[in-house]
């Protein structure tokens, strides 16, 4: 069984981490052949952020172009695609996206072809607003797919609105590398007192990681915690840890209102987003649209509560109410500053929920995904009988 999957960016290390362990049962495996066929080293939106760490791609794989993505003509892409497909003859093709016509390209060429076909969808129903005749095109796109590897219930939800069936559904988790994100953590906790004292916080921090842009949400998050903030006396902080070109904006909102103990840092490489997880006590994601969001993996792997969007996919798969943290409605203010409440006035017990992140969070690991992906493949190649 040969597996060509086709990806678009080799910076993306929570993917590396998954091929790694597939590359591990191929190694194991004499009958399962991998190959990933990676388009450009990095997208334009994560330049900056540090660049693909090579030792950390451990699976064989191709690269296109050294470059950035949205550099890489159409033709290129569809091109450097047929050509590798043709020249590995794969017995299955995993594409990670359905939006560009490259995919479709190549989509067609294994239907033609003979060749099985699994799509990884990151889309749910409400991540954007949705056209009758996008709809209705991505209904004829997703007919021709012979299985998908879905990011969660929300996921899997949107795929079986669009014609995929229960029996196709054959991947439905996400995963960050959960022992080594715990190990950088549990390194950097001990220091957390003196480095809460240098960057001048306070003893229990909020956090909120990632792109600092509109549908993150973020100017609400800062109205309920000033909220919050005048309903507690406790002694609690605001942390940004990313860049974007809202920053600005929030600055301002904090400038104007007089919002006391909000902090902003500069977005760092993954492997240093547990040290700034360290200094913190819950992690907050309260985007209108996300389809997944990684962070939230990566927090409950450190070991932290996590309030979550309702409009995130991760919501619905990764925290249980009341166990490990809170959902709320993103466009809800009050709501979301109470749950700030409950942690600012100890209504919950966050040792408790530290461990309830820590061991749901367990199930979604690389090596369980990539079994699961693994078994999807076996599947959808072993002859009919």
């Amino acid at each position: 069984m040969k597996v060509l999957i086709i990806h678009n960016q080799l910076w993306a290390h929570y993917k590396a981490i998954i091929f790694n362990e597939l590359q591990n049962i191929a190694n194991q495996n004499t009958d399962f052949d991998l190959l990933v066929l990676q388009l450009a080293s990095i997208e334009k939106s994560r330049v900056g952020l540090g660049d693909a760490a090579l030792f950390q791609h451990k699976y064989k794989y191709q690269l296109l172009s050294e470059g950035i993505l949205e550099d890489l003509s159409l033709k290129d892409r569809i091109t450097g695609i047929l050509k590798t497909i043709k020249s590995y003859q794969p017995d299955l093709v995993n594409l990670t996206g359905y939006y560009d016509i490259a995919s479709w390209v190549a989509l067609i060429y294994c239907k033609l072809n003979g060749i099985k076909t699994v799509l990884s969808n990151e889309s749910t129903a409400g991540d954007h607003q949705r056209s009758f005749l996008k709809e209705t095109f991505k209904r004829l796109i997703i007919s021709q797919f012979n299985g998908f590897f879905n990011f969660g219930k929300l996921s899997k939800a949107y795929m079986m609105t669009l014609g995929g069936k229960e029996s196709q559904m054959l991947v439905n988790r996400n995963c960050v590398d959960n022992t080594l994100l715990a190990e950088i953590y549990s390194k950097a906790y001990p220091l957390r007192e003196r480095r809460q004292q240098e960057l001048n916080l306070p003893t229990h921090n909020f956090i909120f990681v990632g792109r600092l842009i509109e549908f993150k949400n973020l100017v609400r998050l800062l109205e309920a915690f000033s909220i919050a903030q005048n309903k507690s006396n406790a002694d609690w902080g605001l942390i940004f840890l990313g860049t974007g070109e809202q920053k600005s904006v929030l600055q301002k909102e904090v400038a104007e209102k007089n919002i006391q103990k909000v902090f902003f840092f500069e977005g760092v490489n993954w492997q240093e987003v547990p040290i700034y997880l360290s200094l913190s006590d819950v992690l907050v994601l309260p985007s209108y649209s996300e389809p997944w969001g990684l962070v939230v993996n990566e927090a409950m792997a450190c070991g932290l509560p996590v309030l979550v969007s309702e409009k995130c996919g991760s919501a619905y798969d990764l925290v249980q109410a009341g166990l490990n943290g809170f959902t709320f409605q993103p466009l809800k203010m009050t709501e979301l500053s109470e749950k700030l409440l409950k942690f600012m006035n100890k209504e919950v017990n966050t040792l408790e929920m530290s461990e309830a992140s820590k061991k749901i969070i367990q199930e979604y690991s690389p090596e369980n995904v990539a079994k699961e992906m693994f078994e999807g493949y076996k599947q959808l190649c072993r002859p009919r009988k």
